[in-house]
């Protein structure tokens, strides 16, 4: 029922003139199909879901490009669809699903506040004291799929400089609402110590600290304690929090948490991985 209503809707989108009223109207049915989104358990059901409603968001785009609330769904949408289904099997097309929602989310940016990749540190760092908590999920979700990317390919040195540049966006979100998004910037500011080699700059105690809050903070979600055990115990070689971390997670009950049983079904599907590779880390 839901596949025919969601064709009917393209249909209309496709054989009608589109005004940018009807295309709003259709953001705000995108958002709530977020909460349902959280709630399924199946991997590929949610997969399928995802992906459908990132095209759908795009063919709404073509019609309002400027459209902030589309923008910022597209940016979540690319990101949370790289990192949930994506990486694991494909970095290169994953790394390829987070520039689409750099993208997305720097259009999403207020327009007198807006910047690109090519911003040079210093500017950015006077640009951002404009931005404020009503601002947060544009900018967060632009320096997510940034940090993500970069994650992804530390391999290259000209990203470097961009780290640093993505450090200033998350530090801004960490000032206006840290809370925002499950204290994902903890996430963020955890791996960003803890992946990187002291060499160059990275401190796995300060990241840890980081990840330690984001549990706290997040009792029955489990992606603080993947992030710890992938960023953390396994750059410290700490096997014996390692097997904890993941055994915590593995035998988790999804049903704690019913509103959020895809992001626990996807740290626990990470988590399996993590346990699979472990002789590579150990």
């Amino acid at each position: 029922m839901k596949k025919i209503f969601l064709l009917g809707f393209l249909i209309f989108l496709s054989n009608c003139t589109i005004n940018k009223m009807v295309v709003r109207s259709a953001s705000g049915f995108m958002e709530s199909g977020q909460v349902v989104l959280y709630r399924e358990e199946d991997l590929t059901i949610a997969e399928h879901f995802l992906a459908n409603n990132l095209k759908t968001i795009e063919l709404l785009l073509e019609k309002d490009p400027k459209n902030q609330d589309l923008n910022c769904l597209a940016a979540q949408g690319f990101g949370a669809y790289a990192f949930g289904f994506v990486e694991d099997r494909d970095p290169v097309a994953a790394s390829k699903l987070y520039v689409r929602g750099v993208h997305y989310g720097i259009r999403s940016l207020p327009e007198k506040k807006k910047f690109d990749t090519t911003v040079k540190p210093k500017e950015l760092e006077i640009l951002l004291q404009q931005y404020d908590a009503q601002d947060i999920p544009a900018l967060f979700w632009t320096g997510y799929n940034w940090g993500l990317y970069v994650l992804q390919n530390l391999d290259k040195p000209e990203n470097l400089i961009d780290l640093a540049k993505i450090e200033l966006i998350m530090r801004r979100c960490l000032e206006l609402d840290e809370a925002y998004y499950f204290y994902s910037v903890d996430l963020f500011f955890g791996a960003y110590h803890a992946a990187r080699p002291r060499i160059l700059g990275g401190n796995p105690d300060k990241g840890r600290e980081f990840f330690l809050n984001n549990i706290k903070m997040n009792d029955n979600i489990l992606l603080g304690k993947l992030f710890y055990a992938q960023y953390y115990a396994r750059q410290t070689y700490n096997e014996t929090l390692f097997d904890q971390l993941i055994d915590e997670i593995l035998h988790f009950n999804p049903e704690q948490n019913p509103d959020y049983r895809l992001l626990n079904a996807i740290a626990m599907k990470k988590a399996q991985i993590l346990k699979e590779k472990k002789s590579d880390y150990f």
